[in-house]
C-alpha cells in the first residue's frame, strides 16, 4: 500500500485540519472531529450531516453557504459516535431547530437518532431525514433497507437552500423528504479500495471484471461480471433508475443527473460516461435540467462510478438552482439548458478499412535498380501495416523511459492514412513527390503529440526532394533519406532551438545511420535490395546503442539516467520498420 499519510490512527484528524487550512472560513473541532461554518446563523435551521471518512469531499466538502452548516467525521467507513453528533448539534443549535441528514446505514441510524434524543433532552428542537437512494439492494451488511449513497449530496443542496431561505424546520424537512422520494442511484466498480488501517484491497477482482451494484464502503456489489462499455453501462443504469422512479419513456419529464466518481476514476472517464448517460436519457425523451460530474461521494481510491437520477418539479428545481458556495460545490449562475448533441464514436469511412498491406505485390518488385512510384506506394503501405501491428509493443517500450504513448500516437496517423488510402492512391499519386506530400498531410494532422511534426516533416521533406520524379536511382534514394533527416532536424530547430543529433537518444540515432548507409552503398555501386538490408541493420544497431545513452532530447529527455538500459522507442521502431521494408523488397 502506498498512501500519503503518517499513520492510520491520525489520518482523519490530519485530513480535517488540512481541509480548514485550505478553507479558513471553516472551523475544526479536533476533539470531536466536527467541521462547521465559523459563524452559525441562529436565525435559520441548522443542517447537519456526516458519516464515516473516506468519502471525500463528502461530507465536510459541502459545508458552506447554501448547504451544510456542520459535518461530523467518523473514522474511515465508520459512523461518528452519538457523542460526536450530540456535541455537533449542541454547539450549532439555532432558534429554528436542527435537521439531520442521515444516510441509511445501521451505524449512522443508531448514532444520529440517539444523538438527536440526547439533544432533545436539552430542549433542542431536532428532526431528521433518511436518504436511501441506492436501488442495488434492499438490505446489506451495512443497512436495513436501501443504502444512502451519492444522491445524499443533492439532498444537502436542496435542504441547504431551503434552510438558507429561512424556512421553518418542518418545511425544510418536507422539502428534503420530497427530494429523497425522487432520487435514485446505482454504482459499479472496477477495483476495490484500500482502507488505510487494513493496507490491502477489500476484495480482489480480475482486470476484465467489474462489480455491479456497489455501495460506498468498498464492499462488493450484487453481481460480478465482465466489464462492459460506457454505452452499455449507461443503458443498464438509466433503464434501471427510470424504472425504479416509475418514469414513462414517452414523457418529457425533467431530471437531474449526477455522475459520481469513487475516487480512483479519471474525470476523463466520468465525462465520457456523462455523454453516454445523456444520450440514453435523450433516447428515452428525458430533459436534463442539470448534470453534475465529478467526485462527490467517493470510496477512497476505488475505481468506478455511480449514476444518480433525480426526477424534478418546479419546487426541486427552485432549491437546486439557488446559489451555494462550499469547498466541493459552487453554484452562482442560473443553469443553462442541456441539449444533447450526438457525437460519432470514432473515425467514419464509407468502406471497411483494412490495416493490412493490400497493394499489389507486383509493386514490391524493383526493376532496373530504381525505386519506382509503385515501389514507394507498396513500401508506405507496408510501413503502415508494421506500425499498426506494433502499436502496443511500441507503447510498452516507450513506457520504460517515456510517457507510453509512442505506438498509439504514430499508429493513429497511419490508421487514418489507411482509411484514406484509396483516395490518396487514386487522386494524389502521379509522382513520388505528390504521393509523399499527400501522406505527410495526414500524418501531420493525425499522428499524436510530437509524432505528427516529426514523422510528418520527414515525409514532407522527402516529398520536396522527390518532386515530380516517377522513379529514384539508388543515389536519389540516399538523397531522399538525407532530406528526411534534415526535415526532422529543421523541425526540432524551429521548435527547440536545435535539432536532434546522434547521441541525443531519439529516432535520429537510427535514422542517421540508416541514411548514411544508403549513401555509402550508393557510392559503392550496390543495388537497392542489398543497400536496404545493410541500411536497416545500421538502423537496428543505432537503436541498440541508445540503450547506454542518457537521453538529452525527445520523449525520455526529462527522466535522465532512468532512461539507461532501454532503447529509444522511436529509434527502435525505425529499426523494426526498416528491417521489415528491406525484406519486403524483391528484385526483378
Amino acid at each position: 500500500m502506498k498512501k500519503i499519510m503518517n499513520q492510520p490512527e491520525t489520518l482523519v484528524r490530519e485530513m480535517c485540519n488540512g481541509i480548514v487550512l485550505a478553507h479558513p472560513n471553516l472551523a475544526f473541532n479536533s476533539k470531536y472531529k466536527i467541521i462547521s461554518k465559523k459563524q452559525i446563523n441562529t436565525n435559520k435551521v441548522t443542517l447537519i450531516s456526516g458519516g464515516g471518512s473516506g468519502h471525500e469531499p463528502a461530507h465536510a466538502g459541502f459545508v458552506g453557504k447554501g448547504m451544510l452548516d456542520v459535518a461530523v467525521c467518523g473514522d474511515v467507513f465508520a459512523s461518528p459516535s452519538q457523542i460526536q453528533l450530540y456535541q455537533a448539534i449542541r454547539n450549532s443549535a439555532s432558534d429554528k431547530g436542527t435537521l439531520l441528514v442521515i444516510k441509511n446505514y445501521s451505524g449512522d441510524i443508531m448514532n444520529f437518532k440517539n444523538a438527536a434524543h440526547l439533544a432533545s433532552e436539552d430542549g433542542i428542537q431536532v428532526d431528521y431525514v433518511i436518504v436511501d437512494d441506492d436501488i442495488a439492494v434492499e438490505d446489506s451488511l451495512y443497512t436495513v433497507g436501501k443504502r444512502g449513497v451519492a444522491g445524499t449530496v443533492l439532498v444537502h443542496k436542496i435542504a441547504g437552500a431551503a434552510a438558507e431561505a429561512g424556512l421553518p424546520l418542518a418545511e425544510v424537512k418536507e422539502i428534503a423528504q420530497h427530494a429523497i422520494a425522487n432520487i435514485r442511484s446505482i454504482g459499479f466498480a472496477f477495483t476495490s479500495c484500500t482502507v488505510p488501517a487494513k493496507g490491502t484491497p477489500t476484495f480482489q477482482i480480475a482486470d476484465n471484471e467489474m462489480e455491479y451494484g456497489v455501495g460506498i464502503h468498498g464492499e462488493p456489489g450484487i453481481k460480478r461480471e465482465a466489464v462492459i462499455s460506457a454505452d452499455q453501462l449507461a443503458d443498464r443504469t438509466v433503464t434501471a433508475l427510470l424504472n425504479n422512479l416509475t418514469i414513462d419513456n414517452d414523457t418529457n419529464e425533467e431530471v437531474v443527473v449526477m455522475i459520481n466518481g469513487f475516487g480512483g476514476t479519471p474525470l476523463q472517464e466520468l465525462y465520457l460516461l456523462n455523454n453516454s448517460v445523456s444520450r440514453e436519457l435523450a433516447s428515452k425523451n428525458k430533459i436534463i435540467y442539470k448534470a453534475f460530474v465529478g467526485n462527490y461521494m467517493t470510496s477512497i481510491d476505488m475505481t468506478g462510478a455511480s449514476v444518480t437520477i433525480m426526477k424534478v418539479d418546479d419546487t426541486l428545481k427552485k432549491w437546486l438552482a439557488e446559489p451555494c458556495h462550499t469547498p466541493a460545490l459552487v453554484i452562482q449562475d442560473q443553469f443553462e439548458p442541456v441539449t444533447f448533441t450526438e457525437v460519432v464514436h470514432g473515425e467514419t469511412t464509407d468502406h471497411v478499412v483494412s490495416y493490412k498491406n493490400e497493394t499489389n505485390t507486383a509493386y514490391a518488385v524493383i526493376s532496373n535498380n530504381e525505386l519506382s512510384l509503385n515501389n514507394m506506394i507498396y513500401l508506405v503501405d507496408q510501413m503502415s501495416e508494421v506500425i499498426i501491428e506494433n502499436e502496443v509493443p511500441f507503447c510498452e517500450l516507450d513506457a520504460h523511459a517515456g510517457d507510453g504513448d509512442f505506438g498509439m500516437s504514430v499508429a493513429k496517423g497511419f490508421k487514418q492514412l489507411k482509411s484514406e488510402w484509396k483516395e490518396i492512391t487514386s487522386n494524389h499519386s502521379t509522382t513520388i513527390g505528390e504521393f509523399l506530400d499527400a501522406c505527410s498531410m495526414i500524418i501531420m494532422e493525425h499522428c499524436g503529440g510530437a509524432s505528427g511534426p516529426i514523422w510528418g516533416s520527414a515525409f514532407r521533406a522527402a516529398s520536396k526532394y522527390a518532386g515530380d520524379k516517377q522513379s529514384l536511382s539508388i543515389h536519389e534514394v540516399a538523397g531522399l533519406m538525407q532530406a528526411a533527416v534534415k526535415g526532422i532536424q529543421d523541425t526540432g530547430e524551429r521548435s527547440f532551438g536545435r535539432g536532434a543529433v546522434v547521441g541525443d537518444k531519439t529516432l535520429i540515432d537510427a535514422l542517421v545511420p540508416y541514411a548514411d548507409t544508403w549513401e555509402q552503398c550508393a557510392s559503392n555501386g550496390e543495388n537497392i535490395k542489398a543497400a536496404s538490408l545493410k541500411a536497416a541493420e545500421a538502423a537496428v544497431q543505432g537503436a541498440k546503442q541508445t540503450e547506454a545513452i542518457v537521453a538529452r532530447m525527445g520523449r525520455a529527455g526529462t527522466v535522465g539516467e532512468r532512461s539507461i538500459g532501454y532503447p529509444d522507442a522511436g529509434a527502435h521502431g525505425l529499426g523494426v520498420i526498416f528491417t521489415n521494408l528491406a525484406h519486403a523488397m524483391n528484385e526483378a
